[in-house]
């Protein structure tokens, strides 16, 4: 009896210490979400996934932006379009076949006149509404609360007054300007070599893991789009989501505000 007793305890004493093993294991071994955080939209985001935004400015035109969208839809990944309105005027369909694919349209400029858009306050905005009209003509749909300035929120163009007042009331509208971190440098002359733009990407994303690339797909950038694919190609083999302002959540914005990619000062 006497030993019964004995292999009775012996055994309770081992439950109770492979319990407490379970317990200790169980802290300290990663969960299958571990490692991963849920942004406020309730996508998924991985703690070392990298970012990337490809965007493009000054279009539509006629011979670049439909094979700009065609590389984009051939790596099925989207692109921020930020549109000029007189030129989205003469190329209405190259706009609603962005649309069409779910690209992001928006505002940049109607006229891309530095001397006309940076003369005041007063006529900045009045540039930024007649082109969010002419997208909400042409799309349908009301222009998103995002802007990329002509020439960048920090121009040496306009004076410095006036952009400061530009950008204080933006902000108090409920609008985000957009810059960038990573430069493909096609705007330095009407045509720049396309293996330089993509040596000038790659050279700027290996260093981060957010990027805001400024790309330009303008009449004379026919060789923004010769570097296009390659350049989505070496992004995706090395771990970037692309993403777009459609679909910015919160996070991501903090994420930029803090980059100075948003609202920079």
């Amino acid at each position: 009896m006497l030993v019964f007793r004995r292999k009775t305890k012996i055994k309770k004493e081992k439950i109770i210490y492979i319990l407490l093993l379970a317990v200790i294991i169980s802290l300290f071994t990663p969960s299958k979400t571990m490692g991963k955080n849920y942004n406020l939209r309730g996508q998924v985001v991985k703690n070392n996934e990298k970012i990337v935004f490809l965007t493009f400015d000054d279009g539509p035109s006629a011979n670049n932006t439909l094979r700009i969208l065609n590389i984009l839809n051939k790596h099925n990944v989207k692109g921020s379009f930020f549109v000029v309105g007189s030129e989205l005027e003469k190329y209405p369909n190259v706009v609603k076949e962005l649309k069409n694919s779910d690209m992001c349209i928006l505002p940049h400029s109607y006229s891309h006149n530095y001397k006309v858009i940076y003369k005041d306050t007063k006529s900045f905005f009045y540039d930024l509404n007649k082109c969010n009209a002419a997208i909400e003509k042409i799309t349908g749909e009301k222009a998103k609360n995002y802007v990329r300035l002509p020439g960048g929120s920090d121009n040496l163009v306009s004076n410095a007054k006036v952009l400061g007042d530009i950008r204080n009331k933006l902000i108090s509208n409920g609008i985000d300007y957009v810059d960038w971190n990573v430069c493909s440098g096609d705007a330095i002359s009407r045509t720049v070599d396309a293996k330089i733009l993509k040596k000038n990407v790659i050279n700027q994303c290996s260093m981060k893991d957010f990027a805001v690339i400024l790309m330009h797909d303008g009449y004379y950038k026919t060789t923004t789009v010769d570097a296009l694919s390659d350049t989505i190609e070496y992004l995706k083999e090395n771990n970037f989501k692309f993403r777009t302002f459609d679909d910015l959540t919160i996070e991501e914005r903090k994420k930029m505000i803090q980059l100075r990619l948003i609202n920079r000062k």
